[in-house]
């Protein structure tokens, strides 16, 4: 059988940038920088034939001319993600660089103009939290202290009993005249490329001055070394102003780490930081929505959830988004709508995804039955490590000639390509 050719975009998984470390000391870093997202995309390169993984550097330019044509800060953190391991694009990944950070800084402008609030503040993370957290932290510390007592804890950060879900936002971080930002960015970047030992010095200064993004990151670190009472700690101080931080706090909680388990006081928590627009976090209360997990069970919630994280660019949202639609859980069924969430996450890499796209095309659900194109998904799903593919691929095989593949493999290549 001929090789596979296709090629994956669209990753919506956004990493954080921070206000960056002087540019030479980033780009030495780069070639390590997110490498776990870096793999994916090279594994998925190399079950498609490595179609498009040219060393050139003309292609590389047209590439940068295409990324910068667009007026948005979330691709260029996606070509960071995708690219980040590659060293031959050192000079490119220090001009996407130079461009993102620009265009932070452009974000910040126009927030100094608006209402220093907590809700503006809000905003700003929602629509910028992934790749823009140094302009945030900047402007957080400049919106007004918060009133003794103005927001408190919700009871799960004290008790162990279910309680009414908080409904205002968390307090704004505190001001942070008194935080070392070169610290700080040196902090946020060590965590990235999990360089953990050195990150837990960095980030220890700056979240003991109250930057939630260090307290974040320090509670994550505990919790890998299994340290869990510090990580509850810097989980409670987070929370206080960060939807991570609530997140994390969730994460304690759900599975009994550093605090007795208990599902109901990590939904609140997940659904805190829901609330505030973190994707992980609503697919998290999805899922316990789904399986009736701290609360009863809830399909309209879930769904709800589900879409919410999936418009983010949520991969496994959008996963189980398709799969409500194709089996009618909670919604109605729509082949149709299965086939267009399964398809943004198969451009993810999702195997599972790949698989049901082939299965929907080998029985012509949702789109017209192609047995070329069906062979083509399950084949992409076979090479990403799902274990069902294979039979069905032996099933399929004998039905098909190489010229049959070869179409196919050029209408899948398409889908794969094509902007949603």
């Amino acid at each position: 059988m001929r090789t596979l050719i296709a090629c994956l975009f669209c990753l919506p998984w956004l990493s954080g940038c921070s206000s960056l470390p002087p540019k030479d000391d980033l780009i030495a870093k780069s070639a390590e920088l997110l490498s776990k997202t870096g793999e994916l995309i090279s594994r998925q390169a190399q079950n498609l034939g490595n179609w498009g993984a040219s060393q050139h550097n003309a292609q590389y330019d047209r590439e940068l001319a295409q990324l910068f044509d667009q007026p948005y800060i979330a691709p260029l953190t996606r070509y960071l993600n995708q690219h980040g391991s590659d060293a031959s694009r050192a000079e490119h990944l220090r001009q996407v660089v130079e461009e993102r950070q620009r265009r932070c800084q452009q974000v910040a402008s126009r927030y100094a103009e608006r209402d220093k609030t907590a809700a503006t503040l809000q905003q700003m993370r929602a629509s910028y939290g992934d790749s823009c957290p140094g302009q945030i932290e900047q402007f957080a510390a400049l919106l007004p202290p918060a009133r003794p007592g103005a927001t408190p804890r919700p009871a799960a950060d004290t008790a162990n009993t279910a309680q009414t879900r908080p409904r205002t936002a968390p307090a704004a971080a505190p001001a942070a005249a008194g935080i070392d930002r070169q610290q700080a960015n040196d902090c946020y970047l060590l965590f990235t490329i999990k360089n953990y030992s050195q990150a837990r010095d960095a980030c220890l200064g700056p979240a003991e001055a109250g930057d939630g993004k260090a307290q974040y990151n320090l509670s994550v670190i505990a919790s890998s070394l299994k340290r869990y009472p510090e990580a509850l700690h810097w989980a409670r101080r987070a929370a206080e102003h960060s939807p991570d931080g609530s997140y994390q706090l969730g994460q304690l909680y759900l599975r009994g780490q550093g605090v007795e388990q208990n599902p109901a006081s990590a939904l609140n928590w997940f659904e805190q930081a829901a609330e505030q627009g973190l994707a992980r976090a609503q697919y998290q209360s999805a899922r316990m929505y789904q399986r009736g997990q701290g609360a009863a069970p809830n399909p309209s919630k879930a769904r709800q959830r589900f879409e919410q994280a999936a418009r983010q660019g949520h991969r496994d949202a959008q996963l189980a988004l398709g799969l409500l639609y194709l089996h009618g859980e909670g919604v109605a069924v729509d082949n149709g709508k299965a086939r267009d969430w399964l398809l943004r996450a198969a451009r993810q890499g999702s195997a599972a995804a790949q698989y049901q796209l082939g299965e929907l095309y080998a029985e012509g659900r949702g789109v017209p039955a192609d047995t070329a194109a069906a062979y083509v998904w399950l084949s992409l799903a076979k090479d990403n490590g799902e274990p069902r593919a294979a039979a069905r691929l032996q099933q399929l095989r004998v039905q098909l000639d190489d010229g049959q593949i070869a179409q196919a493999q050029l209408q899948v290549r398409r889908a794969l390509e094509q902007q949603r």
